[in-house]
């Protein structure tokens, strides 16, 4: 990438250190999911899948080079 800027955010997401967060996050959450009600565990799989969503339109926006109307 030829600015430095957003190599350095590539760079973050490439990087070890963001490996191991994201595999301690897994971790955690794989932890703190036994502990949950059946309530509390179906509210967490809907945020999961709310987040996930936000992710895939963030990508899929950059893809198509979506633009802000505002």
């Amino acid at each position: 990438m030829p600015d430095p800027r957003y190599q350095r955010w590539i760079d973050t997401y490439a990087g070890d250190d963001y490996q191991t967060i994201v595999t301690e996050v897994l971790a955690l959450a794989n932890i703190v999911g036994l502990t949950l009600c059946a309530a509390d565990e179906s509210r967490a799989r809907a945020h999961f899948a709310t987040t996930a969503r936000y992710e895939w339109m963030f990508w899929d926006a950059a893809w198509r080079r979506e633009v802000w109307p505002v």
